[in-house]
């Protein structure tokens, strides 16, 4: 399968624009944030899916306590800013 393809085919896949527009409006996302929006082994697929795709990034710290998040990449906030044109163009 062709990269633009898979690329698609990823957006299209269940809560992937969801996750995407709400790591866009939170900036930090803890896991069991994202949860709210499907179940735990759909959740554990679409975050490799987007990981993949490098439209978002995954931190850990291991200071004094164990800190986990989710950002956007640079290529995920364009992404997401091109799906809110979309969506706003299609609401007209």
């Amino acid at each position: 399968m062709k990269i633009q393809e898979a690329f698609f085919k990823m957006l299209g896949s269940k809560a992937a624009v969801r996750i995407l527009q709400y790591l866009g409006t939170e900036k930090r996302v803890k896991y069991r944030d994202l949860q709210q929006f499907v179940n735990t082994h759909t959740l554990n697929v679409r975050i490799k899916d987007l990981l993949n795709h490098g439209l978002i990034e995954h931190h850990l710290t291991r200071e004094e306590t164990r800190r986990e998040w989710y950002e956007l990449t640079e290529k995920g906030k364009k992404v997401v800013e091109l799906l809110d044109k979309l969506i706003e163009t299609v609401e007209y």
